[in-house]
């Protein structure tokens, strides 16, 4: 019974999205259901599927990232986040590590070790430009918030997918799940942006 509701909400959130983003966010864009935003992310260290670390505005720095946030033990919306992600990772094969980043975020980073990202990761086939990302709860509490994700309980979070650079500090976002075409045509609005 369970699995057949998530099955039902998953199919209504991509078709209709989840929720209206906050007031502050309704400034349209051109691109589909995106609303422009701005940012202050912090400089923390955080902690990618290779175990890793990186200073998250120098990951950020002089890319287009498309970030979304996930939790390796969901059964629900995360697996559609990621295989929207998946899909975006064949699409854009060339661009790749050549200006254009995948970051997953884990909302959960208590459980989602290192080595459960790269597993999780390795199930999808995640290449090497698509970082999965985990560190201390405070600091990753940090970024989520910075971003704009409800800190609380990992099945609470709503579908989020952004696209943009710290350089310009132009950003979409997303609040449900936009189609893959329509990420990878964010990413021409926010290079035009930014030169």
């Amino acid at each position: 019974m369970y699995a057949k509701f998530s099955v039902i909400l998953i199919s209504l959130i991509a078709t209709i999205g989840w929720a209206q983003p906050p007031e502050n966010l309704k400034k349209h864009t051109k691109i589909s259901n995106a609303h422009q935003t701005q940012l202050v992310l912090p400089n923390i260290i955080v902690v990618d599927s290779q175990n890793h670390e990186h200073r998250l505005l120098n990951l950020l720095q002089d890319q287009v990232a498309i970030v979304n946030f996930v939790f390796t033990s969901c059964t629900t919306i995360c697996p559609v986040l990621s295989m929207t992600m998946q899909a975006i990772e064949k699409q854009l094969q060339n661009q790749l590590g050549k200006g254009v980043i995948l970051i997953s975020i884990s909302v959960d980073p208590t459980r989602d070790t290192p080595e459960k990202l790269r597993i999780y990761a390795e199930k999808l086939g995640a290449g090497q430009h698509w970082y999965w990302l985990t560190g201390r709860l405070s600091e990753i509490n940090q970024v989520l918030k910075a971003f704009g994700i409800p800190v609380g309980r990992p099945e609470d979070h709503p579908p989020v997918i952004l696209v943009g650079n710290t350089n310009s500090d132009h950003w979409l976002r997303w609040v449900g799940i936009p189609s893959p075409e329509t990420i990878i045509d964010a990413i021409d609005v926010v290079a035009r942006e930014n030169l």
